[in-house]
């Protein structure tokens, strides 16, 4: 499937005369409402738009805004394009193309692969140069089919991981864990060695491990300890002990190619909120159960 088969001409418009993000999100409900029967339409979809717009900004760095409304009682995908010769300012954000997408509330996987098939043309400058300054709508919608951009049906770990992860060397002090975790508020970390080979994890309960002693983990009753005198063996011994000392080997990781579901299944089973994503002994991302919350089931 391609990018082209959820767009029609009609739902295509080239140098608009306006002025904000209001009147782009006003005048791309029109078309959209003018061309096809929604369920809900008019001020009442722009309405809902703007409020999902406040909750979530929907601008990227790359120059894109993408919109998306999920509607009940609705059974397609909907795709209506808007360029801007001249970029308007969303919030902080430059745009020269806006994206609205409305699907229905069971389509998020085409929706993240459309989403991810559209960062990736944002960020084709002269692609980008081409439909900004394309002649009509025609003319856009010939300069996407020609592009020929393909859109996956399936939905993997790989399209919605991280892969600007935060990571740590095996050793790496407990200090410098530390400073890692509460400089980016990670509550867990990949450990990878000089070569960049996947060696294990590291998380926040691995850390306080080293403050607790052993004998009180078995103990059912702690309401007598007041004091933080336990955990100051933590403190004593952040320059001396090594996150290989504490990491865990071997950890359940995620591969690429795992379904959403799949992923879903090892991160109730093992009680695991983010997981390591990992290809021939190489970290390729980390993917964590927020991850998958906003950008699938919120989506």
């Amino acid at each position: 499937m391609y990018l082209d088969s959820f767009l029609d001409a009609r739902d295509i418009c080239v140098n608009p005369d306006i002025q904000n993000k209001e009147q782009a999100y006003s005048m791309l409900v029109d078309l959209i409402c003018r061309n096809h029967k929604l369920p809900i339409c008019g001020e009442d979809l722009l309405q809902r738009l703007l409020q999902r717009d406040a909750e979530a900004p929907t601008a990227y760095p790359s120059g894109i805004a993408i919109p998306h409304i999920r509607m009940d009682d609705f059974d397609d995908i909907l795709v209506a394009m808007m360029f801007l010769p001249q970029p308007l300012m969303f919030g902080t954000t430059k745009v020269s193309w806006v994206v609205l997408i409305i699907t229905d509330k069971t389509s998020s996987k085409i929706y993240l692969n459309l989403v991810a098939a559209l960062m990736a043309l944002s960020k084709d400058t002269a692609s980008v140069q081409a439909l900004t300054t394309a002649e009509d709508a025609h003319a856009a919608f010939s300069i996407i089919k020609k592009l020929g951009i393909s859109i996956k049906i399936d939905l993997y770990v790989a399209d919605i991981m991280n892969i600007n992860t935060v990571t740590i060397p095996p050793e790496a002090t407990l200090r410098e864990l530390i400073r890692l975790m509460g400089m980016h508020s990670l509550a867990g970390l990949p450990v990878v060695d000089e070569t960049g080979l996947f060696v294990g994890e590291v998380n926040i309960l691995s850390l306080l491990k080293v403050g607790i002693p052993e004998y009180l983990t078995r103990m059912d009753n702690l309401d007598f300890l007041v004091s933080f005198e336990p955990l100051e063996r933590l403190l004593e011994q952040q320059d001396e002990l090594q996150v290989k000392d504490i990491m865990t080997l071997q950890p359940i990781i995620l591969k690429p190619e795992t379904s959403i579901m799949e992923a879903v299944s090892e991160m109730i089973k093992h009680d695991k909120r983010y997981m390591s994503v990992v290809k021939d002994n190489k970290l390729m991302g980390v993917v964590t159960a927020k991850d998958i919350f906003h950008k699938v089931i919120q989506a």
